[in-house]
This record gives structure tokens, sequence and C-alpha cells, in this order.
């Protein structure tokens, strides 16, 4: 049996000394999360915890990417970068990823133009999650449920699910001594409900969407969707609370709807998770990422999450010894982004 290492809560606040303590870097690498509010840059690095010197920006204080990454040059002194590898939050298309929620647009172009780097490389934010995932040690996790042993051997299939400002899902193969991330948009895919009550939230989700994928219901919007529509079944008044409002009350048994909306976000969460698991064959194990279920550990594993993943009629017995296990570490974006640019950038 394995410590209780993934027994133990997350501590309240999580310490990064050591992003704080850098060693000099000779050939830096600038790394970058960068998502609709934020984005969050380092110096990549071969050894744990994979990069250093991390410091997050408003993109809104910002007028472009150029202006945050000399923000950060500044910041700490660099005078030459080797390469950028940045993981984003939306689609690339042609070597260039405009942003949802700001105002940014990044393009590779225009980017070696102005720094005069050869090596530059744009992951989808999930894709870099995806990087991340063998390098991710059991104190980085949190068991919830199946087999306890991490990712390693020759072959292997993995995925990471991660509800946040919207749902991301991506998978990792390794074969033949190489990772290649299975990049999707399942998050968009339609939410399938499995018992009465998911009848009545997707019906009245309908009402307001029309179609209801499964982001409808895992995000934080999502939670809070689940909570407006648990409102309208049990005929009680709306007070418009946010996502963190739900997830503390229902956590802590303070609110009768709220305590349901967790339990219902939980259950879903499971659902997924083991569709996920049957759909890429990820049978080596599924991570799970997201703000408000990082922040709940002891009570994601004492709900229904793993009864919904196991939940799989014929298949059920088959699910039972897949493990899924909860991101404690933060930053996996960043992670991922310097395991890639370690991997495959050319340094001296």
């Amino acid at each position: 049996m394995h410590s209780n290492v993934d027994q133990t809560p997350f501590p309240s606040r999580e310490t990064e000394v050591e992003t704080m303590i850098a060693p000099k870097i000779d050939h830096p690498i600038l790394i970058a999360d960068i998502g609709g509010t934020n984005a969050r840059f380092a110096l990549a690095t071969a050894e744990q915890p994979f990069f250093v010197q991390a410091q997050t920006y408003q993109c809104a204080d910002y007028e472009n990417i150029d202006q945050a990454i000399d923000a950060y040059l500044h910041a700490h002194n660099l005078d030459h970068l080797e390469g950028l590898c940045f993981a984003v939050a939306g689609p690339i298309i042609n070597g260039c990823v405009s942003f949802t929620n700001n105002h940014w647009q990044i393009c590779i172009d225009d980017l070696k133009q102005h720094y005069s780097i050869g090596q530059i490389k744009l992951l989808n934010d999930f894709e870099s999650i995806a990087y991340s995932l063998p390098k991710l040690r059991p104190v980085d996790l949190f068991n919830v449920g199946g087999r306890w042993p991490t990712v390693g051997g020759d072959h292997y299939t993995v995925a990471v699910v991660g509800p946040g400002s919207g749902l991301g899902i991506a998978g990792l193969r390794f074969y033949d001594g190489r990772a290649v991330p299975i990049i999707t948009e399942g998050g968009h895919a339609g939410f399938a409900p499995e018992n009465e009550l998911q009848v009545q939230v997707l019906e009245y989700l309908q009402l307001k969407f029309g179609r209801v994928s499964r982001e409808r219901l895992l995000s934080g919007p999502g939670l809070m969707n689940i909570h407006e529509a648990l409102c309208e079944i049990h005929d009680r008044e709306n007070p418009g609370l946010s996502a963190s409002d739900i997830a503390y009350a229902g956590t802590r048994g303070n609110y009768e709807i709220c305590v349901q909306s967790m339990d219902l976000y939980f259950e879903v969460l499971g659902q997924v998770a083991g569709d996920v698991a049957l759909t890429l064959g990820a049978t080596d194990g599924i991570f799970i990422g997201g703000g408000i279920t990082q922040r709940y550990p002891q009570h994601l594993k004492k709900s229904k999450f793993r009864c919904g993943f196991e939940s799989k009629g014929r298949h059920s017995h088959f699910m039972k010894d897949i493990p899924t296990w909860l991101i404690k570490r933060k930053n996996p974006g960043l992670r991922g982004a310097s395991v890639y640019a370690n991997e495959f950038f050319d340094i001296p």
C-alpha cells in the first residue's frame, strides 16, 4: 500500500520557494502560460520543478504580448533568450492565437522578428499540461481512487480533465520512446445525464442555451448554471452567488442548494472523466485539474466522483482499477512548456 502522502489534504496556501531561488541560466528559454486574464512567465529548467523565476502579469495591463515579455525581461535582467515556448488558451491557427477574453493576439512570425529568435513554439494550454503529466511525482498528486502507481514504463496512455473558466481535455500517448499529446475539444461534447435530477438540470439548461455541452456544467460558470437550475427545480430564490461562493458554502454544508450543486458538480465530473478514459483509451490514469476542484480535495474524494467514473454499465468492472489523481502542483502549464522546450529545442 502506498504511503499516506496521497491522503494528506492540500495546505491552505502552497509555497513556491523553489521558484524563487534561481540558479544562473546561461541559455534562457522563456516559457509562459497565457489565458484570458493572466500571463504567467518563467524560465525553463531541465530538473524539478522545471521552471524558475515565475511571475504573473495581468493581460489587461499591457497593450500586447511584447510589452509583457519586455516587462519580464527587465524585471529579471535578461538581455537575450534562446527560445520562447508558450502555452496558450485558444486555438492556434497558422502560427497565431487570438484570445476570447483579452485583446492580445500572438503570432510566431511577429515574435521571431521582434526578438530575433528562431526557436518559438505555441502550445494549446491543455497540450502543454499533457506534456507535464509524466513529470508529476506522488507529492504533486492526490489520489481519488483506483490503483496508485504514477505514470511510467515504455507504453502508456493518460488524460487530463480540467474544469476552470471552461473545460479542457487532453490525452498523452507514450509509445516507442516518444510522448504524443492528444489535443481535443472534448469540453464542448454534449452533456449526457445519467439520473433523473441530471435530466431536469439538462432540460432547464436547454431552455437557456439550446445545446448543452459538458462545459456548461463543468467550469466556474458551469457551477453557477447548476446552482441556478437547482434553484428553479426546487422553487428557491436564486441569490446570484459566484462559483467560489457556491463552492465555499457547498463544502461547508451552509446552504442546501449549494451542497447539492457541489455534489452534482463532482458527480458529473466523474462521469465525464470516465467517458474520457473510455474514449481515449486512457486506462493508465486520468488527471484532474481546475481551481475549484483543487481547493476541495477531501470533498472530491468523499463525493460521487468515483461512482460516476466507474458507473459505465457493462464496462464498470474495467473502470475500477483505472487511477484518478487530482493535480496538486500549481502551474502545470508552465511545467509542460518547460518539458517541451527541454525535449525539442536545440539548447547549446
